[in-house]
């Protein structure tokens, strides 16, 4: 048996894949976390080990991970962070992944790289909903094109689907605050959560705002696919949210309303008094132009949608890579944003169970499912 430490297991998306993975034959999941009541209690619900630790306590956090194989990181948010959890996996010889969106924390994990192959060790950074799914819908529609000029991602929630204050944390800390973003082959800045966009998503979820974010892939997809332009915009389903926050960043900007990411907590709570409206339907949706094999303009789209279960796909990639070391080995071995290990097809095959589907489109708009 091979041990599997998800810290903070017991939360959104550290608890789905503690409890998917401790069906694993060959796993031994061990949760992590500092709320030892919550932690305990989940644990034992879902046939994991509990051990108590604080990721800013290394002594206690050594003790936690001690002996495990395989280490999933998923307390955020990393907006702040170092790398010194996954510098302990190498030091102790144990692989590692994490959920971070941070844009600078995965983008830069390939610090590590030196230090990782030595110790011969895997280390990825972003298996979550970006990098790692974005770059493969991007990846399935990549041999139609010569040359690609533009990608705009977009990322639409439900409004009753659970939301986290890491998650709320990670928003607040670019609200109004300059994104870099590659612009016609060229790098600009511009205010986060403003340009608002209007855009159609696949049935059932429809047309809907969002707006600018800062995620791994601005940093990242330029390069790997060469594009003019890419954008990433998110928007929530309810209009009233994303003009209260799009107020907020306004307000930043005129320098108001300093250091909102310590209000996460009271603006989650305050987030669940609409928690009846809207639905769950949500999409994270893939749009690129270019020029195709036959060099005449063409568009591709790729989106996964939910009905039901919006936890689901951020947790994925997570699963389905640790279900790959514990099968089959390592994916590599070194320090990696986590990009290029996982094709849709592989994401798909944990999410069609759960009721998560597929659609493309082109041109002329998203095909039927």
């Amino acid at each position: 048996m091979k041990t599997v430490s998800v810290i903070g297991g017991y939360g959104i998306f550290g608890g789905r894949i503690a409890a998917t993975l401790a069906k694993h034959p060959v796993a031994t999941v061990r949760v992590v976390g500092r709320d030892a009541e919550a932690g305990e209690r989940f644990a034992h619900a879902a046939g994991c080990e509990f051990r108590r630790a604080d990721v800013e306590d290394p002594r206690s956090l050594r003790a936690a991970l001690d002996g495990s194989h395989l280490v999933i990181h998923a307390a955020g948010p990393f907006q702040a962070r170092d790398y010194r959890v996954a510098e302990l996996c190498i030091e102790r010889g144990m692989h590692y992944l994490d959920l971070a969106d941070a844009r600078s924390f995965v983008s830069g994990i390939g610090a590590l790289d030196t230090r990782a192959k030595e110790r011969g060790v895997f280390v990825s950074s972003g298996a979550s909903s970006v990098p790692a799914i974005t770059h493969a819908l991007i990846m399935s529609f990549w041999a139609d094109f010569e040359d690609i000029d533009f990608i705009q991602i977009a990322l639409s929630p439900g409004n009753q689907n659970p939301r986290g204050t890491s998650t709320i944390q990670a928003i607040l800390s670019y609200l109004g605050r300059p994104i870099r973003v590659w612009q016609d082959r060229t790098w600009i800045d511009r205010p986060g959560w403003d340009d608002r966009l209007e855009l159609e998503f696949p049935f059932p979820v429809g047309r809907r705002n969002v707006f600018n974010c800062d995620v791994p892939d601005l940093e990242l997809f330029p390069a790997a696919f060469n594009a003019a332009t890419v954008r990433f915009s998110a928007g929530l389903e309810l209009g009233f949210i994303n003009t209260a926050l799009y107020f907020l960043g306004s307000q930043h900007q005129r320098g108001r309303f300093h250091h909102l990411e310590r209000r996460a907590d009271l603006l989650r709570k305050l987030s669940l008094v609409l928690y009846p409206f809207g639905t769950k339907n949500g999409a994270l949706a893939v749009w690129a132009r270019g020029v195709g094999s036959d060099g005449t303009p063409i568009e591709r789209r790729a989106a996964i949608v939910t009905d039901n279960d919006g936890p689901g796909t951020p947790s994925s990639p997570a699963i389905v890579i640790a279900k790959k070391i514990l099968n089959t080995g390592l994916p590599s071995v070194g320090a990696f944003p986590c990009i290029g290990f996982l094709t849709l097809e592989e994401i798909m095959a944990e999410l069609i169970p759960q009721g998560i589907w597929t659609v493309r489109g082109d041109a002329t708009g998203w095909l039927p499912r």
